[in-house]
């Protein structure tokens, strides 16, 4: 029997279970939101090559393309996605699939560089949406205990969307065109959209904690949490914590972190987006085969799977400050080899997958950071302001990109060389976080304050 007191708070029962087939169908479907995410950022920076043959126009010409998917992403994750915490993560999620869906089709009918942006700005609007509602659900249908590890997880699926249409598009474009590779990116989610409305639940600690006499909540215990009496449901204080002002953040306790964790995001993010929007092009003007520059371009994704677990381990032991900091030296070393090394696609190939390793592997640690970095009041103001901060550095790549290309007389391996830059930048805030931490230190909090993990000096 079930006592008739308010006694049952989400949260520990969702913990105290072992993880049930269901708890895991979602965690699947949210991967499979977040790889197909993966895919059609990756698509566009896949079909420039062809684009340029085809058109016979400058690859310069195919900026704004490439960053209209990163601004609709921005546009998408900042005004969007929070709408999931007011009407429910289930729609938000649904309709951003297929707005990605549409979006991606409408892509493959572009006959101008202006079309194409139009169509990738609505795409980016949808991945922007989806991202965030798909991260939630995950995080509250799955176990404290594993769900580190399973947000890992599904943050990878990203990075394996990407190395999929990387190691697929070759095959397509041979076959049918560069216009197959967005209509496949199209199709894909509005199947997905299909399968989410049959079969993914609302959240549950947002209905009882928004809406608590909804009917679904019945039918969700009894799929998720058999046995368990809707009116004994109860969600903890600092889940109903609300949002503060941006303004906070500024505050003389965390300007210094709030400085450097959102120059790390900018940073980064420049970095890994001039290489998904460029590198194809790059691989291909150093001598590759248009074949051997797609899957070529993709390593950074290859190596960002293996970085990106490898220091999420390093991270829940302890050592995040020191896990960057060695992904971004051994990413600068390889950049700076690419000088000494020929073109040759076995070496450079080699090389690429140590770069994914340090930059797309450290966006997964940056991301756990940032949701750690501040107070409990604070925390969702916190994160998604340094996410929308690297969105900003993301739209600014494309271009930066795309003028070295065009206004530059530069051979390829110096390209490639001048991200040195801004990656030795982001190991020296990196160097720069624990005093940082130290100055807005716990005995001055105001409320409890989680360590974070290996950046305490």
């Amino acid at each position: 029997m079930v006592s008739a007191g308010r006694t049952n708070e989400i949260g520990a029962l969702i913990d105290g279970r072992r993880l049930s087939a269901e708890q895991v169908g979602v965690l699947v479907l949210c991967s499979l939101v977040v790889l197909l995410d993966g895919y059609d950022i990756q698509t566009m920076a896949l079909a420039v090559p062809s684009l340029v043959a085809d058109w016979n126009i400058a690859p310069s010409s195919f900026s704004f393309a490439l960053s209209a998917s990163v601004l609709g992403m921005l546009v998408g994750t900042a005004l969007l996605a929070p709408v999931g915490d007011k009407i429910g993560r289930r729609p938000v999620l649904i309709a951003a699939m297929a707005v990605v869906g549409l979006a991606s089709i409408g892509t493959a009918f572009g006959t101008t560089p202006a079309q194409l942006a139009a169509w990738r700005f609505l795409t980016g609007i949808g991945l922007g949406m989806s991202l965030p509602n798909a991260t939630a659900l995950t995080s509250e249908y799955v176990p404290l205990r594993s769900r580190a590890f399973l947000i890992s997880v599904m943050f990878v699926s990203i990075a394996l969307g990407a190395l999929i249409a990387g190691f697929t598009a070759p095959a397509l474009i041979e076959a049918f065109g560069w216009r197959s590779i967005f209509v496949v990116g199209g199709m894909l989610p509005l199947v997905l959209t299909v399968l989410l409305f049959a079969w993914i639940p609302e959240s549950l600690r947002l209905l009882v904690a928004e809406r608590p006499g909804d009917p679904r909540i019945g039918g969700i215990l009894r799929r998720f949490l058999p046995g368990i009496d809707a009116a004994t449901l109860y969600v903890r204080a600092e889940d109903r914590i609300e949002k503060q002002s941006v303004l906070a953040l500024f505050g003389p306790l965390f300007l210094s972190r709030t400085v450097l964790l959102w120059c790390l995001f900018a940073l980064n993010l420049f970095v890994l987006f001039v290489l998904i929007s460029w590198l194809p092009t790059v691989l291909s003007d150093a001598g590759w085969s248009r074949p051997q520059a797609l899957r070529g371009a993709v390593m950074i994704q290859a190596g960002g799977i293996v970085g990106g677990l490898a220091i999420a381990r390093l991270v829940d032991r302890g050592r995040a400050g020191a896990a960057l900091l060695g992904g971004y030296v051994l990413a600068a070393a390889a950049f700076a080899l690419f000088l000494a090394l020929p073109a040759t696609v076995p070496g450079w190939t080699a090389l690429l997958l140590v770069v994914g390793a340090g930059v797309s592997g450290a966006q997964a640690a940056l991301t756990a950071l940032s949701a750690i970095f501040y107070p409990p009041s604070l925390r969702a103001t916190g994160a998604g302001w340094a996410s929308c901060c690297g969105r900003a550095g993301a739209v600014l790549a494309p271009l930066a990109g795309g003028y070295v290309l065009g206004s530059l007389d530069l051979a390829p391996d110096r390209q490639l060389a001048l991200l040195i830059v801004p990656v030795l930048l982001c190991a020296v805030c990196v160097m720069l976080l624990p005093y940082a931490w130290k100055e807005g230190g716990d005995a001055r909090l105001e409320e409890p304050q989680e360590t974070t993990p290996g950046i305490t000096p």
